[in-house]
């Protein structure tokens, strides 16, 4: 009894173990770097992923922006919009951008439901050599 005891334990230990990174009901979304430096001129990309439930796993998901980029940035997404498990997010400085720290929430929106990230961005003073 104590062996079944102990090894019901185990199992219900490394069930929930296995499952926190896996939202519960929905989906989350996660970025490869929560900071980006960037000099103005550049481009740089980070990685969106998508982080879904069972319930989710066959969700076609629409990425966006719940903030006003600021002036001078640009981002896009590949792709933007389907049934994919990452993301590639380019943003671009234009070379008058000013320098300063931003922070921009990069959204997904999948049945009815919107989830964010957070993207701190630190344009520097430095701007990148033209060619």
């Amino acid at each position: 009894m104590k062996t079944s005891v102990s090894i019901l334990l185990f199992f219900l230990a490394a069930t929930a173990a296995a499952q926190t990174d896996l939202p519960r009901q929905d989906f989350t979304i996660q970025l490869s770097e929560s900071t980006l430096i960037i000099k103005p001129g550049e481009s740089k990309q980070v990685t969106v992923s998508i982080v879904r439930s069972k319930s989710f796993a066959k969700g076609s998901v629409k990425l966006g922006l719940s903030s006003v980029l600021p002036q001078g940035i640009t981002l896009s997404f590949e792709p933007m919009e389907g049934k994919f498990d990452t993301s590639v997010a380019t943003l671009s400085a234009a070379p008058t951008v000013v320098p300063s720290n931003y922070n921009i929430v990069i959204k997904g929106e999948m049945y009815n439901k919107i989830k964010g990230a957070i993207l701190r961005i630190q344009v520097g003073t430095e701007t990148v050599a033209t060619k």
